[in-house]
């Protein structure tokens, strides 16, 4: 299951609802690379290419924004409950 879609530059949906403690699953769809980077010192993923998923786990409820640590112009929110 994948939670978030990386495609033409764009997280699709920008805003997702999370579970604290359970993993979000990312898949990039896009030629180009991508990170996960959530901000204020938060949790990134590794890098990863075409095809492959990564997934990030937030413990702590609350409004996370995270960008792509390799295109910050990419910005997207997790909702964590």
């Amino acid at each position: 299951k994948t939670d978030v879609n990386i495609a033409s530059f764009a997280f699709m949906p920008a805003t997702i609802s999370a579970t604290a403690g359970k993993p979000l699953s990312f898949l990039n769809t896009d030629d180009t690379p991508h990170q996960v980077t959530v901000a204020n010192n938060g949790p990134r993923t590794a890098v990863f290419l075409r095809g492959q998923k990564a997934s990030l786990t937030l413990d702590k409820p609350g409004e996370y924004a995270y960008i792509c640590g390799l295109h910050p112009s990419m910005k997207g929110v997790i909702q964590v409950k």
